[in-house]
């Protein structure tokens, strides 16, 4: 039988045992490879999901131990930001059984320079983690030798038996060039197997601008003069003919309140009888009426126990005289307290004579106070206005645009928090977590819903929130869906429900005094311009140390609508400035204070020490946690790393040219389209616009700024003055 064995055979037993000595020797190569990397590799860890601007890298002394042996582990903590970073701390949790040999295992440094690297050392005599995962790799590299060894042997005596003598020559080349192509597809196939090292991570400055107090601003513009109108509570009115320069005007509202408002007031005094009409003139709207041809004056004359109504007053100039019309709707009908004389309302000219009030009595259901009215037209060319504070909630009533008043022919439902046979369709709130002052904007696919929460004092937390819906009369949503209706009792400005276009804050580029601090803003209108320019409108209260400061002004931001169709707000005052078609990556590269406007804080004063003031952090801290493995008697045996570090002031980040995004936040960033922006910041997506403002300073220098939204809250960045 050994005779009769061919060439080829003997060609095919020599083949199949090269390739079994081709497995053996990948997989010698393929462990000795790693093996000697791992000993020698250092672990890095960089840009981590909640927090950014270091780079931490681990190694330790030996890959493998014994149990009993002692361990160095070493952390290096490099500073990759561009400003110094405060208390870095590195803190070292061993696993059960280990015991430090040297070393502490909570270390700090006060302060780590841009570019820095610390590094911190713990020595630990080291036990075997019973839970640990074993590593076979370790202990079968030998025995795994010598098996290829021992395999190549006998293939070679077998084969020299069974070849005659005159095919030795032959067959020693061939298993030559076989054992040569085979080692050279054994180191390739070990040396890809090799793991890969994570890669390391327009007013000139002497330019006054005149400042006025007006409460509860609401916006319009004349078409005819180009002048820009702001109406406010106590009748506050001013003008301006760049949003920027204002001043003051009054005119017979102002002066004939009493005469002009007589009716309104009877009502509403039934119930506040020690109240003074002039303290009572709440909150004006002001519409152009193109049916009427008259500037209409929509005026809440506001009274105790929700005895309030919102009457009309019309003219042919807007800055007046006007002329009273009459009421357009009431509330505080059934209210436990005073009941009002429903004979001199319109209620049983809307509900039947033997309609259940009862539900007007109800403060989380129809019981609302008939205010801060809001009236604008829809697409159809149909009259509309928003109403409502606090109590049972926001509600809308489609208006006679013949008259200005209520249109009598549009019928409601009564269907608990959908609509009302008398107070028509409700939007929002409910159970006295409703806030107030509603304003409608539409701009672009979607009807913007303004509503201001919480207290209107500095330390109530005042602030502005959204939502937006297709049609005018709901339904509304934020970005995560949710509903501006309350069903329940909640503090509204401790929960994310509504874009919060802006909180308290402080960031560069602000002048370092009191007014530098802006709190409590509220109660805002919106205008979109003539050229799509989009304002926001609104008052802001100012903050001292101690909290006491209550003065308020106007301010004005210019707002863009991002790519999902979300209004963001400009972070300086507006001053002018334009949305250019595009800037180049060099234009906006840099660092920036990252403005966070976490929805569930507002400014608040304890023991004398400001909190809730954004970018106005004694130290933003940040933290990094990580583990190194170790090998010990052949099992995986975890070392837990906690870094923690600060910095003074806001938040902070780089954007770099790469299209990376590091420091405080970190991730990545493009332009989408022109000057609108992507950034995707510890895992969260953000969409906005860049922006070069000049900035509030005296000197009013130029910055790039962006402004952003991602997952229902708004961030803002300002080019930093390091």
């Amino acid at each position: 039988m050994m005779r009769r064995l061919g060439g080829s055979r003997i060609s095919y037993v020599l083949w199949m045992g090269m390739l079994l000595a081709f497995v053996l020797v990948a997989g010698i190569g393929k462990n000795v490879v790693v093996q000697a990397a791992e000993t020698d590799k250092e672990e890095t860890l960089s840009d981590s999901s909640n927090a950014s601007g270091i780079e931490v890298t681990t190694k330790s002394d030996k890959r493998q131990y014994h149990e009993g042996d002692t361990a160095t582990i070493t952390v290096s903590v490099k500073n990759t930001n561009e400003y110094p970073m405060t208390n870095v701390k590195v803190e070292y949790k061993l696993p059960q059984g280990y015991s430090v040999a040297s070393g502490q295992l909570s270390q700090t440094v006060d302060s780590l320079a841009a570019g820095e690297t610390k590094d911190f050392e713990v020595s630990a005599i080291v036990a075997e983690d019973s839970r640990g995962e074993v590593v076979t790799s370790s202990y079968i590299t030998v025995w795994t030798i010598l098996l290829a060894v021992v395999v190549l042997a006998a293939i070679v005596v077998l084969v020299l038996f069974l070849m005659k003598k005159k095919s030795v020559k032959k067959a020693t080349k061939t298993g030559a060039s076989m054992f040569l192509i085979i080692g050279m597809l054994s180191a390739l196939i070990s040396g890809a197997a090799v793991p890969k090292q994570e890669v390391k991570a327009l007013v000139k400055s002497d330019d006054f601008l005149p400042r006025v107090s007006v409460h509860d601003p609401s916006v319009v513009k004349d078409p005819k003069s180009g002048m820009y109108y702001i109406f406010g509570s106590h009748r506050a009115f001013a003008k301006s003919e760049d949003l920027l320069h204002w001043e003051r005007f009054q005119n017979n509202v102002c002066t004939d309140y009493e005469k002009l408002f007589a009716e309104p007031w009877a009502y509403a005094k039934a119930a506040t009888p020690k109240g003074n009409l002039s303290g009572f003139m709440w909150a004006p709207d002001v519409i152009w009426n193109d049916t009427m041809k008259k500037w209409c004056m929509y005026m809440s004359i506001d009274g105790d126990n929700w005895c309030s109504s919102i009457c009309l007053l019309t003219a042919d100039d807007i800055e007046g005289p006007y002329e009273y019309k009459g009421i357009v709707v009431y509330s505080g009908m059934n209210n436990p307290k005073t009941p009002p004389d429903l004979s001199k309302t319109d209620i049983y000219k809307v509900l039947d004579k033997d309609e259940d009030l009862s539900r007007y009595a109800n403060t989380s259901n129809c019981c609302i106070n008939a205010i801060d009215p809001c009236v604008k037209y829809d697409e159809n060319g149909d009259l509309y206005m928003s109403y409502g504070s606090w109590s049972a909630g926001i509600f809308m009533l489609k208006l006679d645009k013949e008259t200005g008043l209520r249109d009598y022919n549009t019928k409601y439902e009564t269907k608990l928090d959908v609509s009302d046979a008398y107070l028509g369709y409700k939007i929002a709130g409910g159970h006295y977590a409703s806030g107030e002052a509603s304003y409608l904007m539409k701009a672009g696919d979607y009807w913007y819903l303004f509503m201001s929460y919480a207290g209107l004092s500095a330390m109530e937390g005042y602030q502005i929130r959204i939502y937006r819906s297709k049609s005018i009369t709901g339904p509304y949503v934020d970005q995560n869906g949710e509903s501006p209706i309350v069903k329940g009792s909640v503090d509204m400005k401790k929960t994310n429900k509504g874009v919060k276009i802006f909180g308290s804050y402080r960031m560069s580029g602000m002048e370092d005094v009191v007014s530098a601090v802006q709190v409590a803003q509220g109660h805002n209108s919106a205008l979109v311009d003539d050229d799509g320019k989009i304002y926001l409108v609104y008052h802001t209260r100012f903050a001292s140390n101690t909290g006491k400061v209550e003065m308020h002004q106007v301010r004005v931001h210019q707002m863009f609508v991002n790519e999902d169709g979300w209004l963001v707000a400009a972070p300086y005052e507006y001053s002018g400035e334009t949305l250019a078609d595009s800037y180049s990556s060099d234009e906006v590269v840099g660092e920036y204070d990252f403005i966070y406007h976490e929805p569930t804080e507002s400014y608040t004063v304890r023991s004398g020490e400001q909190l809730g003031v954004v970018g106005d952090e004694e130290e933003t801290i940040q933290e990094v946690e990580l583990q190194k493995d170790l090998i010990v008697n052949h099992k995986t045996s975890g070392v837990k790393i906690k870094v923690a570090y600060g910095h003074a002031g806001a938040a902070k980040v780089q954007i770099k040219a790469d299209g990376t995004v590091t420091g405080d936040y970190a991730g990545t960033w493009k332009f989408t389209k022109g000057t609108n922006v992507e950034m995707v910041l510890n895992g969260v997506t953000y969409k906005g616009v860049f922006l070069k403002q000049q900035d509030e300073t005296l000197d009013r220098k130029e910055r790039m700024t962006f402004t952003m939204l991602g997952d229902n809250v708004t961030v803002w960045g300002v080019e930093s003055d390091s």
